[in-house]
């Protein structure tokens, strides 16, 4: 396996267990600890491990880290996410105008959808770059 692919598994792996422990953690927040701001971020703090992949894997003496094949897995798999992460932040921005109507939100809500889809971004590109090695990386 090689280092792309190993990334985009690490980071598939971290984020989907982070969001399982941020909605057990939301769970026990909402009910014991009710009215407390920040801690809402706290369900947030194993994403930081996404960050530490080389630390966890560092690149040994001699090895490449990527060539022309994963280049180019890599940059369609970014092209993939962006294209996916319009729709998702275009249907964020219009589904609240569909539902409220005239009405407003809470300001709050700005900031979850920018981070929502920044972790979409990651899972999408992570499961593109998975498949796309899966199926051979070919440029077809």
């Amino acid at each position: 396996m090689n280092r792309v692919l190993k990334y985009a598994w690490y980071q598939l792996i971290v984020i989907l267990a982070a969001i399982v422990f941020a909605a057990v953690t939301l769970g026990i927040i909402l009910t014991y600890w009710r009215g407390k701001e920040f801690s809402i971020l706290i369900p947030l703090a194993p994403l930081v491990l996404v960050h530490l992949f080389k630390v966890f894997f560092p690149l040994k003496a001699g090895e490449i880290a990527f060539d022309e094949r994963d280049e180019a897995i890599m940059n369609r798999a970014t092209k993939i996410s962006f294209m996916s992460i319009f729709y998702i932040f275009a249907a964020g921005c219009l589904i609240p105008v569909l539902v409220i109507g005239n009405g407003s939100i809470h300001v709050m809500y700005l900031g979850w959808l920018f981070f929502a889809a920044a972790v979409a971004f990651r899972i999408i590109w992570s499961v593109a770059a998975i498949v796309q090695y899966g199926r051979g990386g070919n440029d077809e």
